[in-house]
């Protein structure tokens, strides 16, 4: 990852990705992520349904004041709603093994914090949240490196980003998912509100963060589960 002379990352690196997300919460992509939105946190028996929609919620979620620092059995089952079904290595590090460390990384990255009101030293190396990604990359799990990304979701929902193989593919693969983001944040307040609007129009869904939001937006189109955008031809721009 390139830095400027402050150590702050380019947002030049990130230029297609930012592009991209601009598509879909400002321009001309909007009422599709709309449909994103509406169709996974969908709650009709009717309608196909995700498990997803539960992951942030399931037991209050990983971020209430009361566990926010700890990892529960509660976060390591909600997981599964993310399709991280191989837990065993992942429950006996980080509930046993590992539980001193992670508290006291979790005291150390606010829980009260949204990505886009976020300094870039929260996510730089050395950092706290740097430090706890590799921590629960080593717990175990299929996909260690999207355990470590989901699990800290779960903990830091406003403050760290869900991340897996089709949003890494959606997004072209950056160099840093973190960077990427925060940059995007940072060039543009519209963003945030942006999404928080969208997120508004679907319903029902005020509890969830702005992270996830983008999330699933980039999920569902990526996994070809809600109408494709239009015609990168007839853009706004």
């Amino acid at each position: 990852m390139r830095v400027d002379a402050s150590g702050l990352p380019l947002a030049d690196d990130y230029m297609s990705q930012h592009a991209l997300l601009d598509r879909y919460v400002l321009r001309d992509g909007q009422a599709a992520a709309t449909d994103a939105l509406r169709r996974y946190f969908n709650q009709d028996a009717k309608l196909p349904r995700y498990t997803g929609r539960w992951f942030e919620r399931f037991a209050g979620g990983g971020d209430r004041h009361d566990i926010a620092d700890t990892v529960t059995e509660a976060d390591v089952l909600a997981l599964n709603f993310l399709s991280i079904a191989d837990l065993a290595n992942v429950a006996i590090d980080t509930t046993i093994t590992c539980e001193a460390e992670i508290t006291e990384l979790l005291e150390q990255i606010p829980a009260n914090l949204a990505m886009h009101e976020a300094p870039w030293t929260t996510y730089a190396h050395g950092s706290p949240a740097s430090r706890l990604w590799w921590l629960f990359k080593r717990c175990g799990g299929k996909d260690r490196w999207v355990t470590a990304n989901k699990l800290l979701a779960r903990k830091r929902p406003h403050l760290l980003p869900v991340y897996d193989s089709q949003v890494k593919a959606a997004l072209d693969a950056p160099g840093s998912v973190w960077a990427c983001m925060w940059t995007w944040f940072q060039g543009d307040p519209r963003r945030a509100q942006a999404i928080a609007e969208l997120r508004g129009e679907a319903g029902g869904i005020e509890d969830i963060s702005l992270l996830r939001c983008i999330d699933v937006i980039l999920w569902m189109f990526a996994t070809g589960r809600t109408a494709p955008l239009p015609s990168a031809k007839g853009a706004s721009t």
